[in-house]
């Protein structure tokens, strides 16, 4: 297991062109429309932040970031690594699977799909809908010139597209529907945020599925944190991983059972994934 990593080189050249381009686009807020950065230590900064995630884009609304998901350190480069929306207000369903790796979340957001990597829609068809309005707002004000906002932004992606050699993803609904069935693919357990535990290939010796913490599908107790604690200590690593998970998408906030499932990420190595499980505790 990996606790440490570093800055995929497409992010790294993403951030040097946006510092070449932006006087190119004063208009833009950012020249990709979002808030880069990289701190492996830095997982979002919200309660629902996935331990094993490393945010390397913010929106500056409502909290919304896109992350690395590391496997708790089982993603052997970040360039690989899926993407995920952490939006700390959609309960329930705080982080959600985006893209398959950070060069087709670029690829999505230059093809036109901002929206998509923002929101969720229920089906193609409501998404459509999406597209065919935004398409026919002209939104203009002595505030905000919209047509020259448009300009810009298509100067970007045209720019990104050939700078970065991105490929363009037409259906951009179906292209984050297949990244998901990949991602539940790989999934060994479910977990109530639907991002699984996924250890990579070979790490489960003749399993496809494996055993879930004991609260599986279930509300974890706050009445039971001896027990809690007492499982935590001798979980293995899937069982930890998976009640981490599910903790944090139920929003339970025991403190001593998350001090014990800092200690026992520590004694498998995962110091920087104990330290940001602890983020506001």
């Amino acid at each position: 297991m990996a606790s440490t990593y570093k800055i995929p080189e497409l992010l790294q050249d993403m951030m040097n062109w946006e510092q070449e381009i932006k006087h190119e686009v004063p208009y833009l807020e950012t020249p990709t429309g979002y808030f880069l950065q990289f701190d492996p230590y830095d997982h979002g900064g919200y309660l629902s932040s996935p331990a094993d995630a490393i945010v390397f884009a913010n929106t500056g609304m409502d909290g919304i970031h896109y992350s690395f998901l590391t496997d708790f350190g089982h993603a052997p480069d970040l360039s690989l690594a899926p993407v995920i929306r952490v939006d700390p207000m959609a309960f329930g369903h705080y982080a959600r699977i985006v893209a398959s790796n950070i060069r087709e979340f670029f690829a999505l957001g230059f093809s036109g799909h901002e929206g998509l990597l923002l929101n969720e829609f229920e089906s193609k068809q409501t998404y459509l809908d999406y597209l065919k309005e935004e398409e026919g707002n002209s939104n203009s004000s002595e505030y905000f010139d919209r047509k020259r906002w448009d300009q810009q932004k298509h100067k970007v992606r045209d720019l990104a597209m050939q700078r970065f050699d991105l490929q363009p993803i037409p259906d951009g609904y179906s292209y984050i529907q297949e990244a998901r069935q990949i991602r539940r693919g790989e999934v060994i357990v479910d977990t109530l945020d639907g991002l699984g535990v996924a250890l990579g290939e070979g790490l489960v010796s003749d399993q496809k599925r494996a055993e879930p913490h004991p609260w599986h599908e279930k509300e974890i107790p706050y009445n039971q944190e001896q027990q809690l604690k007492s499982y935590i200590s001798n979980a293995d690593p899937i069982g930890l991983f998976s009640l981490i998970r599910d903790s944090q998408a139920q929003g339970f906030d025991d403190p001593d059972v998350y001090r014990a499932m800092k200690d026992r990420l520590i004694s498998f190595g995962l110091s920087m994934e104990a330290q940001k499980l602890m983020y506001y505790r």
